[in-house]
């Protein structure tokens, strides 16, 4: 009676060893490479980088991938992981293209490791498997690429100055120059400024100016914006603020960058006190 029972078992294990042997035998592995990375999504916070996996599949029959996993590090440390499921098929003894988009903080970047502040570049790796379903379950598929990306920082916006560039009994004309800091290994051109700027507290010039300046790689540009205040209709705090010697000043808005990676649009808020150049 034990025998009969042990005789099927060990026939089923037999059969399934040498059905995997012939398998094996009979199927190779595809081969998968990261042909291209691109930045589909870029900002001053975040970057969306899109690996495409060219999947090789050298066998006579067809490969239903059910999904994906990867580990994607930052300076040699862990940054993300995922295990994804997708369906894609991959066609008998021939190619497809797999995308697997990983969106990268820079503010994560730099809570996981302070020193990456400073740093212009960051290296990058990400390794993961492609899982094959049906027949060739049992056959992961791996893949891995290493390389850099751009470590981002937010330019920086603020008060240079204000210049009286003339001064009547019934008002006054302004030029209002903002400074651009920009630490990025890439410059970018400003588009569009849209402002809305107050004196001593006075709201004294809102709109939008275009094709403003050209700012460079590592380095400052200067914005002008012409300003004309009527006595008449300002505040008597303002009138006396502008015959001083420093004002409080205060802007507010957003501007749209031509970058590198396509355009971005940046807020800004500051308010300072500067002086008051006659």
């Amino acid at each position: 009676m034990t025998r009969k029972i042990a005789l099927p078992a060990a026939l089923s294990v037999l059969f399934i060893f040498f059905s995997c042997a012939t398998l094996q035998q009979m199927v190779q592995a595809p081969d998968v490479k990261v042909e291209d990375i691109n930045i589909v999504d870029f900002s001053f916070e975040d970057i969306t980088l899109d690996f495409g996996l060219l999947v090789n599949n050298p066998n006579p029959i067809g490969i239903n991938l059910q999904g994906y996993e990867y580990t994607f590090a930052i300076q040699g440390k862990e940054f993300l992981s995922a295990n994804k499921s997708r369906t894609l098929d991959v066609g008998a003894a021939t190619a497809s293209k797999v995308h697997i988009p990983v969106t990268v903080n820079f503010s994560d970047i730099i809570k996981l490791a302070r020193q990456t502040k400073e740093l212009d570049s960051l290296s990058f790796r990400i390794a993961g498997k492609l899982h094959p379903g049906g027949m060739l379950s049992a056959f992961d598929i791996p893949f891995e690429r290493s390389g850099k990306l751009p470590n981002v920082r937010i330019p920086e916006i603020n008060f240079s100055g204000l210049k009286v560039k003339k001064m009547g009994f019934t008002g006054v004309d302004l030029e209002l120059e903002l400074a651009v800091l920009n630490k990025n290994v890439f410059g970018f051109d400003i588009d569009t400024l849209n402002y809305n700027v107050a004196l001593a507290g006075a709201e004294v010039a809102a709109g939008a100016t275009q094709k403003l300046a050209a700012i460079p790689a590592k380095g400052t540009g200067t914005i002008t914006l012409p300003i004309s205040v009527n006595f008449a209709s300002a505040l008597g705090s303002l009138s006396s603020a502008l015959r001083g010697g420093r004002i409080l000043a205060d802007i507010k808005g957003d501007a749209d960058l031509h970058t590198p990676f396509g355009p971005v649009t940046l807020p800004f808020a500051t308010t300072q006190e500067i002086p008051i150049i006659k």
